[in-house]
C-alpha cells in the first residue's frame, strides 16, 4: 500500500511497513509517484502513437465510406463496452487498495461480472445488428467483430484495476502497450494486403485478444492472479452493491464521449462520420494523459478520502494534464490544417479543419471533468457524481440535437467541448466537501503562460517542422521558471525522478 505523505512522522512515513514483495521501505512517495506517472505515460504514448497510425492508414486506404463503418462500429463496441465495466473496477482499487488482503477474491469477482455482462451486451447488439448500418455495405459479422473485439479489451482493463491496488501499474502498461502495437501492427498488414474493412476487423480482433490473454498470464505469477473458489453469490452481490452510481455515471459519460459520432451517422451520413472520426482521433490520441493522471492519483486519494488530501493530488493531476493538453491545443488552434493534412491528406484537412479548431479545448476540458469524476468517488459511491454526468449529458444532446441537423461534424464538435466543460464545472461545485475547490490559477498558469509564448513561432509563417521545434524551445524553458516560481516541489521532483536510478 502506498504511504500516507501527511502522515503525522511526515511525507513518506510508512510505520515501518514494507512493501509486499518489495526490497525495503517505501520512502518517496512523491518520486514513485511521479515515476509511476512516466512508465504509464511512456507505454501510453508509445500506444496511442500506434493506433493514430492505424487510424491514418485506414483513413487513407479504406476511403471515407468503408473508414466512416469501422469508426462507426467502434463508437457503437465503446458505448457497449461501459456495461460490462459498470464502476467494478474502481470498486476494485477502492477495496483494494485499503484491503491488499482481498484483492485476488475481488478480481475473481469482477471477472466473473463482466462476463455475464459482455455476453448479454454482445447478444443484444448482435440481435439488432440487422437494423443498423454497423458494417456499412458489408456483412454484419464485420461490425460484430469489431465490437468483440472493444468488450474484449474490457478484461484488460481489469487487470489493469488490480495493478493499481498493488501499485504495480508498470506490468501492466507494458502489457497493454504490447497489445496495441501488435493491433496496429496486424491491422496495418490487412490493409497492405487489400483485404478491405473485413480483412482489418479480423486483425483488430486478433491484436486485441493478445492483452487479456498475457495479462491473466502475468497475474497468475505476480501471486495474485484471481482467486476462483472464492466466488460465491453473496459476494458478486456485494461487488455490486453501490456500483450502480458509478455504472450509470461511466454509462453517461461514455454516451457523451460516443454520441456525437452516432449522431453524424443518423443525421448526414458515413462520409461526415469519417471526416469527423479522422479528426477526433487527434483528441483521443492525448486522453492517455487523463488515464495516466487518473491511474496515478486515485489510489493515493482512496487509501485516505480526505477533502484537502483529494484536492491536493487534484492540482498535481490537473498540473500535469495542463502541460500536455494546453499547448496541444495552441498547436490545433495554430496549425490544425497543416496537422491534418499531413496526417490524412488534402481532402480531410480542408473539410475537418473547422471540427478541428472546435474540438482544440476538448482534451483539456475532458481531462479535468474525468481526473474530478475520480475525485468526488475517491471516498466512494455518490449521487452527485451521477448528476453531474446527467446536466453535461442533457446540453449535449441539447445542441447536438439543435445544430448538427444543420452544421454536421462542427456542431458535433462545439457541442464535444462545451458539453466536457460543463461536466467539469459540475462535477467540481457538486463534489466540493468531498474533494474541495482545486486552485485552477496556480495549477494553470505554467502552462497557459509557457503556451501563450510558444504561439509566437507556430502563427509564424515558417514550415511546419521548424515553428514546432521553436514552439518547444520556447515552452519547455517557460514552462520550468514559472514551475518553479510558484510550485518549486514540482519541479524538485520532476529533477529527482530523472536522475535516479531506483528507489533510495
Amino acid at each position: 500500500m502506498c504511504p500516507r505523505e501527511d502522515s503525522p512522522r511526515g511525507p513518506g512515513w510508512t510505520g515501518g511497513r514494507r512493501e509486499p514483495n518489495g526490497p525495503g521501505l517505501v520512502r518517496d512517495t512523491p518520486v514513485r509517484t511521479a515515476r509511476t506517472a512516466l512508465v504509464l505515460g511512456a507505454a501510453e504514448i508509445i500506444g496511442k502513437l500506434s493506433m493514430l497510425i492505424l487510424t491514418v492508414g485506414a483513413a487513407r486506404m479504406l476511403g471515407v465510406v468503408d473508414f466512416g463503418a469501422f469508426s462507426y462500429a467502434l463508437a457503437i463496441g465503446t458505448l457497449v463496452a461501459v456495461v460490462p465495466q459498470w464502476g467494478y473496477d474502481i470498486t476494485v482499487i477502492q477495496r483494494a487498495s485499503a484491503e491488499r488482503t482481498r484483492l485476488r477474491e475481488l478480481l475473481a469477482e469482477l471477472l466473473v461480472m463482466r462476463t455475464l455482462l459482455a455476453v448479454l451486451v454482445f447478444t443484444i447488439v448482435g440481435g439488432l445488428s440487422g437494423l443498423t448500418s454497423l458494417s456499412g455495405g458489408h456483412e454484419p459479422v464485420v461490425g460484430l467483430l469489431i465490437v468483440a473485439a472493444v468488450l474484449m479489451d474490457t478484461y484488460t482493463e481489469a487487470y489493469r484495476s488490480a495493478t493499481a491496488a498493488l501499485q504495480r501499474q508498470s506490468m501492466m502498461a507494458v502489457v497493454h502497450l504490447v497489445q496495441r502495437l501488435l493491433t496496429a501492427g496486424a491491422a496495418l498488414l490487412a490493409l497492405f494486403a487489400d483485404t478491405g474493412l473485413p480483412g482489418l476487423a479480423v486483425a483488430f480482433f486478433a491484436g486485441t485478444l493478445v492483452g487479456p490473454v498475457t495479462a491473466a498470464a502475468l497475474m497468475r505469477r505476480t501471486g495474485y492472479g484471481p482467486d476462483w473458489r472464492s466466488v460465491s453469490r453473496a459476494g458478486l452481490v456485494d461487488l455490486n452493491r453501490g456500483t450502480w452510481v458509478i455504472g450509470v455515471a461511466s454509462l453517461v459519460l461514455i454516451v457523451l464521449f460516443r454520441i456525437d459520432t452516432l449522431m453524424i451517422g443518423w443525421f448526414a451520413g458515413t462520409r461526415e462520420v469519417g471526416i469527423y472520426a479522422a479528426v477526433y482521433r487527434l483528441l483521443e490520441t492525448t486522453l492517455f494523459v487523463s488515464f495516466v493522471a487518473a491511474r496515478t492519483i486515485f489510489p493515493l486519494m482512496a487509501i485516505t478520502p480526505e477533502p484537502d488530501r483529494v484536492k491536493r493530488y487534484s492540482e498535481q493531476g490537473i498540473s500535469m494534464m495542463a502541460a500536455v493538453f494546453l499547448p496541444y491545443m495552441v498547436l490545433l488552434w495554430c496549425r490544425g490544417h497543416g496537422v491534418l493534412d499531413i496526417l490524412y491528406g488534402r481532402q480531410f484537412a480542408d473539410e475537418g479543419t473547422g471540427m478541428l479548431a472546435w474540438l482544440a479545448p476538448a482534451p483539456f476540458l475532458y481531462g479535468l471533468s474525468y481526473l474530478a469524476s475520480y475525485a468526488i468517488v475517491a471516498a466512494g459511491p455518490t449521487l452527485r457524481a451521477l448528476t453531474g454526468s446527467l446536466i453535461a449529458l442533457a446540453v449535449n444532446l441539447g445542441l447536438n440535437l439543435a445544430l448538427i441537423p444543420g452544421y454536421g461534424g462542427i456542431a458535433a464538435a462545439f457541442s464535444t467541448s462545451v458539453s466536457y466543460g460543463v461536466y467539469a464545472a459540475a462535477l467540481i461545485l457538486l463534489g466540493r466537501s468531498r474533494a474541495g475547490i482545486p486552485r485552477l490559477p496556480r495549477a494553470l498558469l505554467p502552462a497557459a503562460a509557457a503556451s501563450a509564448v510558444a504561439a509566437g513561432p507556430l502563427l509564424a509563417p515558417w514550415p511546419f517542422v521548424p515553428a514546432l521545434i521553436g514552439a518547444a524551445a520556447l515552452y519547455v524553458p517557460t514552462w520550468l521558471l514559472i514551475t518553479r516560481r510558484i510550485d518549486p516541489h514540482q519541479v524538485q521532483v520532476l529533477r529527482r525522478m530523472l536522475q535516479r536510478g531506483r528507489f533510495a
